[in-house]
């Protein structure tokens, strides 16, 4: 699995067509390594993320994981998801003032600590449901072939 982000501009990353055949986009890729890593018991930083992406053979043209700083912009908009899809779980369309204080309620601040609101899980919902989708039809795949 080889993930080509290196000179690549978050936009760039951010729009990168699904993985054929997966549905996953690079930063999807990103998203199932840093959930998986949790299950280390800890949240991964972003050094402790492309360790654990290199560890997994997920790396860009120049054979190494993606570079911490990379990976930092992504870890806020990860945890976003993740309660997103919690709430996901029980409602087609999850409650963005839900969510928001499910965020507020886990810690998750915006930068210099500005709490989380249904805008700014508005200015997420569309992506969330896109990765919502592609995840569950990776994992399905992934199911199907390991039977």
């Amino acid at each position: 699995m080889n993930a080509a982000i290196d000179g690549m501009t978050d936009e760039q990353i951010a729009s990168q067509p699904p993985v054929e055949g997966s549905g996953l986009t690079t930063v999807d890729r990103y998203y199932l390594a840093w959930a998986g890593y949790q299950q280390r018991g800890a949240e991964p930083n972003g050094v402790d993320l492309s360790k654990y992406l290199g560890e997994k053979g997920v790396v860009g043209r120049n054979g190494r994981a993606a570079a911490a700083s990379t990976l930092r912009r992504y870890l806020l908009p990860f945890r976003i998801y993740s309660v997103w899809a919690e709430h996901r779980l029980r409602r087609e369309q999850p409650s963005l003032i839900a969510v928001a204080e499910a965020c507020a309620a886990r810690g998750i601040t915006l930068q210099y600590n500005e709490p989380i609101t249904a805008a700014t899980i508005a200015e997420h919902a569309a992506d969330c449901e896109r990765r919502w989708h592609a995840v569950i039809r990776h994992r399905t795949d992934a199911a199907a072939q390991s039977h």
